[in-house]
């Protein structure tokens, strides 16, 4: 017997739960068109906090163990997504083959503006990275809920001209919370994808081979229209923001610009 079998067998001695309905009999009811007699209300006994947690920490690896014996027995699964990476508002998935990408590549910022007037649009803070000073571009898009900020930075030495935007640095900004998987990422294998801290917070660098970029709608769904090809890229969860850098920068260029956001006053 296995360390997970073991602890398994031993936390199905120490739960106490409620009889299991009979299922059968409430199923057959309904299929032969009658209701069947509600059953009794059973009150469940409530777990010690100590036994409660020790509970949730095993079924989550159950669950883990299980979703992954799954995912390896299932080529179609598999072969579709290599890898699955996640923060707070952005996803980043490695896949065997990328989509086409279309014809035109669209850059849909918003509306321009200035950091004064962003602040009052804006259901947050706007943080700008003083590494790079003050952007020479700013734009408010909305949705999504909370408003997306955009700090574009003109290319200049040291910041080469992005090969899939017109500036030398493009930095977003949404209510990550709100939106949790708001932007998403497809990469292909050739593609570096590196988890990362950056300062304590859970950054995702992406590097090398071409990879998309796209919005999702409320409902899950790409946007039409917004999947455009994306350079090298960092997202940084910072509180309760998702930040998105992008550009033609290597990787500790990109982590010292993030280092440096700061609110403005």
């Amino acid at each position: 017997m296995t360390e997970l079998q073991r602890l398994l067998t031993q936390l199905g001695r120490e739960l106490d739960y409620p009889p299991t309905p009979d299922l059968a009999t409430a199923v057959s009811s309904r299929l032969r068109g009658v209701e069947p007699e509600p059953a009794k209300a059973m009150r469940p006994r409530l777990l010690p906090a100590v036994g409660l947690r020790r509970a949730l920490v095993l079924a989550l690896v159950a669950l883990l163990l299980l979703a992954g014996t799954v995912f390896a027995a299932a080529p179609g699964v598999r072969d579709a997504v290599l890898d699955f990476f996640g923060l707070q508002g952005a996803t980043v998935e490695r896949v065997e083959t990328l989509p086409t990408a279309p014809a035109e590549q669209r850059l849909d910022l918003g509306d321009r503006t200035t950091l004064g007037e962003a602040r009052d649009r804006l259901a947050f803070e706007p943080l700008v990275p003083t590494e790079l000073g003050d952007p020479d571009f700013v734009y408010v898009r909305e949705p999504p809920s909370g408003g997306e900020l955009s700090l574009a930075y003109r290319p200049r030495p040291g910041l080469p001209r992005a090969r899939t935007t017109p500036y030398g640095v493009l930095v977003s900004e949404f209510r990550g919370d709100i939106h949790p998987d708001l932007v998403g990422k497809l990469a292909g294998p050739g593609t570096r994808i590196e988890r990362l801290r950056i300062d304590g917070r859970p950054a995702i660098w992406i590097e090398g081979a071409r990879h998309f970029f796209f919005y999702r709608d409320p409902d899950g769904n790409v946007v039409e229209g917004e999947l455009r090809l994306a350079q090298n890229v960092l997202l940084l969860e910072r509180g309760r923001l998702l930040v998105r850098f992008e550009g033609a920068f290597g990787r500790e260029r990109a982590i010292a610009i993030a280092r440096s956001l700061s609110g403005r006053p």
